[in-house]
């Protein structure tokens, strides 16, 4: 019978809900910042106050990888222009957060919505968001965004 090798860990073990905080502060952070922006969106989005807040809570090496394509943006720049892009479609980009469960492997289960209204049409957008944030050091590392919670659920390594 095959063994699981037992996932290694360097350094001190986070304690109980750390990365739930860490987690949940960055989507504080990031709401505010976003809020900021779109009170005024003539301003180009790397001068908004409160994005070095943002990134100050991102390993620099983060990833997003999010399910309206197949690619997985990496690093302040192509973060960066992931954002910009979707901040070109729509104005008064939030994420609401319903919940965070602490998953295993550094990870966090995000149940919310994607909240904005269409640039063009006004129209209002609330899309379930279910994310697996991987927290690495205290910094967000990983954010893996789906539309099904049961793939976010197996991505932060819990089962329903």
């Amino acid at each position: 019978m095959k063994t699981k090798e037992p996932h290694l860990r360097r350094g001190p073990r986070p304690r109980p809900d750390e990365n739930v905080e860490v987690v949940r502060d960055y989507f504080e952070v990031f709401n505010r910042c976003f809020a900021s922006y779109g009170s005024h969106p003539e301003r180009p989005l790397e001068e908004t106050p409160g994005l070095e807040d943002v990134f100050d809570r991102l390993d620099v090496e983060a990833e997003w990888d999010w399910p309206l394509g197949p690619e997985t943006f990496r690093g302040r720049e192509q973060l960066l222009q992931a954002a910009a892009d979707w901040l070109e479609t729509v104005n008064d980009w939030q994420i609401e957060i319903e919940d965070l469960i602490e998953g295993s492997r550094d990870r966090v289960l995000l149940v919310g919505r994607v909240v904005a209204r269409g640039k063009g049409s006004g129209a209002p957008v609330r899309q379930p968001l279910f994310s697996a944030v991987t927290v690495r050091g205290g910094k967000i590392a990983r954010i893996e965004d789906h539309t099904e919670k049961a793939k976010a659920v197996e991505a932060a390594g819990l089962f329903e």
